[in-house]
């Protein structure tokens, strides 16, 4: 019974990581924004570091339990996978707090990115020492206290990442989006947090720890991906010959059809996951191709495009 759950919960955790790496890479291919990366490789590294820190971890110790008769031993054997995986979860880190950051609309500076990784290199360091002497003087690695202080910090990545997206951007249009976004990735990583801490009361305990963990990689961009504006397709070929004409790009597409909505730089911004200051971007590109000085020169060039069919751009 106990092997055929955790078996389970093993199919279970890779279906949650392939959900959650298409969703993520498709939002990543599908459109330009910048927080799109970010979120697809820190489901990568994430799940990584799950697969050879967590289930390896379960896995070999469960197949050295028959060899290894010493539970202190085995415990000082089966140490060495989640410390060689703690970099995958350092870089998984500093990803989520960059999602953070480009969801609010930002950019991480360099600055922080070199004090970051060379702090994170240092407490490798420092962790490795630790071991290192553990093993020397023949004393148990107190592995669960490792587990237990990486699961606080990792909730506390993810609960001040969640606060820099939904707090950093000063428009309110999307907040319940950010709020609703934020459930998706908080709720797990407490669970799994909460699970990590009631792990030695029950086995069944530890398949909660999991599930709940590997949840938050698949739920969260599944969640954006399916709410997330898609670039529209025009039903016009009309239009489609408009953008081939003057090589209108997809996104360009996109900033057009937001144009002739009538809508501001910043309604635009908000609605496309993107900044005001692309948009802006994206609209001069426009212009130049169109030859046109203005938005109403725009949209009235895009209608008298369309003039044929007897129809206006989309609504």
């Amino acid at each position: 019974m106990k092997l055929a759950l955790f078996a389970f919960s093993f199919v279970v955790s890779v279906g949650l990581v392939v959900f959650g790496l298409m969703t993520a890479y498709r939002l990543k291919k599908q459109d330009e924004k910048p927080f799109a990366s970010s979120l697809f490789y820190y489901a990568v590294f994430m799940s990584a570091f799950g697969f050879y820190s967590i289930w390896s971890y379960l896995a070999i110790r469960f197949l050295l339990t028959h060899i290894i008769s010493s539970p202190d031993t085995l415990l000082n054997v089966v140490a060495i996978f989640p410390f060689l995986g703690f970099p995958l979860l350092l870089v998984g880190w500093y990803l989520f707090i960059q999602f953070g950051i480009e969801l609010a609309g930002r950019k991480v500076k360099g600055l922080v990115s070199l004090v970051y990784f060379s702090c994170c290199a240092l407490l490798f360091l420092l962790l490795g020492n630790y071991f290192k002497n553990q093993l020397i003087q023949n004393e148990v690695i107190q592995l669960l206290l490792v587990f237990k202080s990486l699961a606080v910090i990792n909730l506390m990545v993810v609960f001040s990442g969640s606060l820099i997206f939904l707090f950093g951007n000063k428009n309110k249009h999307r907040n319940h989006l950010h709020r609703t976004l934020l459930f998706f990735f908080l709720v797990p990583v407490l669970f799994a947090t909460i699970a990590l801490f009631m792990a030695s009361s029950h086995w069944i305990i530890v398949i909660l720890f999991v599930l709940f963990y590997f949840s938050h990689i698949a739920m969260a961009p599944a969640w954006l991906y399916f709410k997330t504006d898609k670039v529209p397709t025009s039903s016009s070929d009309y239009f489609l010959r408009f953008c081939e004409q003057f090589e209108i790009t997809k996104r360009e597409a996109e900033i057009i059809r937001e144009i002739c909505r009538g809508k501001t730089n910043q309604a635009i911004a908000d609605s496309l996951f993107i900044t005001v200051q692309t948009v802006k971007d994206h609209a001069h590109r426009i212009y130049t191709k169109t030859g046109v000085k203005n938005r109403i020169q725009l949209a009235n060039l895009v209608n008298e495009k369309l003039k044929p069919a007897g129809s206006k751009t989309n609504s």
